[in-house]
């Protein structure tokens, strides 16, 4: 068990710690982690999705028990957060939906799939794949929702749309987004039995290969010069993101009757910490900036525990 953990979870450490440095040392500026996650996010996640789901089994793709934890899970843990962040912190709707995202939206691309693909495999990114299918088609469109509802100044004019016609404008958006359509494609061809030839599938992999290590370096770069601050929303956030979640997601794989393999994945999903994307949610709505920041940093840094912790348990 301890070289399990240590196999699962030194890489991360390693390699954040690795972008930070080069923060530290100048070799990297902090302004180059965003064309680092570019590049994961449009091009090597999707791709690596991509192939992940063309050699999956169809038939755990169909898993529809599996897909309703992963929702439970991830729309719980929103759903609990808003009722909070409403009537026990007080905030307005618009504070609400970020902080909402910042404690239910798992850092999938960054943290999870490298877990996943040293404790399971390739297996282990079909839970990466459906989850985010679920935050793109639902959480993150919510969120959308929320935030114009919330916004007063109204400088697009979105806040006169009806909020079922923000849903659908959303929708339509993250359908064109990479990391939804190319991942869609892998399922869509692996349903329908079909297989791309190896001349193209080998460039492919080696884009989808690159992922993992760049995300998490390019993680490093970005907490570099951050000063997190701890307060009780703060440890609000992270207690949700890092524990109730994951617990979230255990009990909903239990009472689903979920295999232990499928089991392992929604937990280790459920105890990723917060994606970075939450932040720039934060950041560009203006809202919830400094407490943001300070959960996902924080619940990083966290993370590399309770996610050791879950690890040990579930295994």
């Amino acid at each position: 068990m301890p070289s399990l953990l240590l196999q699962s979870l030194f890489p991360l450490v390693f390699i954040m710690l690795l972008g930070w440095l080069s923060g530290k040392l100048g070799y990297s500026r902090r302004e180059d982690a965003n064309v680092m996650a570019t590049v994961v996010i449009r091009f090597a996640l999707p791709f690596h999705l991509f192939i992940g789901a063309l050699h999956t089994d169809p038939n755990k793709i169909k898993n529809l028990t599996f897909m309703a934890v992963l929702v439970v899970g991830l729309m719980g843990a929103y759903l609990l957060t808003l009722f909070i962040s409403r009537y026990v912190f007080r905030h307005d709707i618009k504070t609400s939906a970020i902080q909402s995202l910042v404690c239910a939206f798992p850092d999938m691309a960054y943290f999870g799939a490298p877990v996943l693909a040293v404790l399971i495999g390739p297996e282990g990114f079909i839970g990466v794949l459906i989850g985010n299918i679920i935050t793109s088609v639902i959480m993150i469109p919510l969120t959308i929702v929320l935030i114009r509802m919330g916004d007063k100044s109204a400088h697009d004019g979105l806040e006169a749309l009806h909020p079922g016609a923000m849903i659908v404008q959303n929708l339509i958006k993250a359908a064109r987004n990479p990391i939804v359509w190319i991942p869609v494609s892998g399922v869509l061809l692996s349903l329908a039995g079909v297989q791309i030839p190896a001349i193209l599938s080998m460039p492919i992999e080696m884009v989808g290969k690159v992922s993992g290590g760049l995300s998490l370096f390019a993680l490093g770069l970005l907490f570099y010069g951050e000063r997190p601050k701890l307060n009780v929303q703060t440890f609000t956030n992270i207690s949700i993101k890092n524990l109730i979640q994951p617990a979230m997601m255990a009990a909903a794989g239990l009472a689903f009757g979920l295999s232990h393999t499928l089991l392992q994945q929604v937990v280790i999903i459920g105890a990723t910490p917060s994606a970075i994307a939450a932040g720039m949610f934060a950041l560009r709505s203006d809202t919830y900036i400094d407490t943001a920041s300070s959960s996902i940093l924080i619940g990083t840094a966290i993370g590399v525990v309770t996610e050791g912790i879950m690890i040990y348990l579930i295994s």
